[in-house]
C-alpha cells in the first residue's frame, strides 16, 4: 500500500530536568528493559499493522482506534483488550456522534493519484456499515473535529468546518467558519507553548504578553513534529539524532506544571502525539502507548 509505509519500533530510556527560577538542572535516569522486552520491541513483523493512524475515546475506557492496513478497533477497558470491527472499510479518522453513530472518513488528496473522499456510517455500533462516497470538486471533508458525543462537524479540504445539520450525511451540511491558513513558522505552537529548532538546538518557550521566556533545552530531540498541552503537561513529540550510531530515533517530552522535563527515546524514527478528550497517546511506528506515572505503557 503506497499510502503508508511503516518500519520500526518502541521505547529506552527517559531523563528528567528539574527548573527552578531562572537556572535549570538536568539530572538523566534510564528506564532499563530486559532482554526479552527488548528483543519483543524490535520484531519488526507486523509493525505496519501496529501503527495507529488516529484515536478517539468516547468515555475514559472505550477508546476507538483507526489502522489503515487492519481496520478499526475497539476497547472497553482503556486499551487492555483489543476487539477488531468486522469490516474492511478503511479509516483515517472516527468519532461516536451525539445521534450514537460511529462515522468514519477515509480521504486522499492526489497529486499522481485521483482524489477521494468517503464517509462510513454505522447505526447499530460497528455491526453494518453504510459508505457515502463524496464528488471532491464539491465537498471534500478530509478531518473530523467534533469531539465524541457532539453533533458531527468535519473540516474540507478549503480550511472550511461544517457541521451535520439533519440525517443526511451527503447533504445535510451547514458551512461554520474557515479556519486561517497558519502562519509560516518552522516552531510548532500549541499557544501560549512552542519549540523551535535551530541548528540542532531545540528549545522548548512560553509566550507572554511582554516577553517570551525559554523554559527548557531538549537536549534528546533535533526535529519537533507536534506539541500539545493538556491539564499542567505540555507534550512535545519528534525526531531525535544519536550522534554516535549516526541514528534517529523517535522523540517524546513532558514539560510538567512548567519545570519537569521528561524525555524518552522510541528506535525507529519518529513519535506522533493524539490528543484526546481524556487522554494524550503516544504513536510509534510500532504500536501505541501512554504515559502513566512516569513510565510508558504499551497499550497495542
Amino acid at each position: 500500500m503506497r499510502k503508508f509505509k511503516i518500519l520500526v519500533l518502541a521505547l529506552l530510556c527517559f531523563g528528567c530536568v528539574d527548573r527552578s527560577s531562572n537556572k535549570t538542572n538536568q539530572a538523566t535516569d534510564e528506564v532499563s528493559l530486559s532482554h526479552t522486552d527488548i528483543k519483543s520491541l524490535e520484531k519488526e513483523e507486523q509493525t505496519a499493522e501496529k501503527y495507529i493512524t488516529n484515536i478517539t475515546d468516547i468515555s475514559k475506557d472505550t477508546v476507538i482506534a483507526c489502522n489503515y492496513i487492519s481496520g478499526l478497533m475497539f476497547s472497553r477497558n482503556g486499551g487492555k483488550i483489543w476487539k477488531h470491527f468486522k469490516t474492511s472499510l478503511m479509516f483515517k479518522d472516527v468519532t461516536y456522534t451525539d445521534k450514537k453513530n460511529l462515522v468514519g472518513i477515509d480521504s486522499w488528496q492526489g497529486i499522481h493519484e485521483p482524489s477521494y473522499a468517503k464517509m462510513h456510517i454505522s447505526k447499530d455500533f460497528g455491526n453494518s456499515w453504510e459508505t457515502i462516497t463524496f464528488d471532491t470538486e464539491i465537498f471534500f471533508p478530509v478531518k473530523i473535529v467534533s469531539d465524541p458525543k457532539e453533533p458531527l462537524s468535519i473540516l474540507t479540504d478549503e480550511n472550511k468546518i461544517y457541521k451535520l445539520k439533519g440525517t443526511n450525511y451527503k447533504k445535510d451540511w451547514v458551512y461554520v467558519k474557515t479556519i486561517p491558513e497558519p502562519e509560516l513558522t518552522r516552531d510548532e505552537i500549541d499557544y501560549p507553548y512552542g519549540a523551535h529548532e535551530r541548528f540542532e538546538n531545540v528549545k522548548l518557550y512560553k509566550m507572554g504578553p511582554h516577553k517570551t521566556d525559554t523554559l527548557a533545552h531538549l537536549n534528546l530531540c533535533s526535529e519537533i513534529r507536534e506539541i500539545a498541552q493538556k491539564d499542567s503537561v505540555v507534550h512535545i513529540a519528534g525526531t531525535g539524532y544519536d550522534k554516535k550510531s549516526g541514528k534517529e530515533y523517535g522523540y517524546y517530552a513532558q514539560f510538567i506544571n512548567d519545570k519537569i522535563l521528561r524525555q524518552y527515546k522510541f528506535p525507529g524514527w519518529f513519535v506522533n502525539i493524539h490528543k484526546t478528550k481524556f487522554n494524550v497517546y503516544i504513536v510509534s511506528e510500532n504500536g501505541l502507548y501512554k504515559e502513566k506515572n512516569g513510565k510508558i505503557e504499551q497499550l497495542y
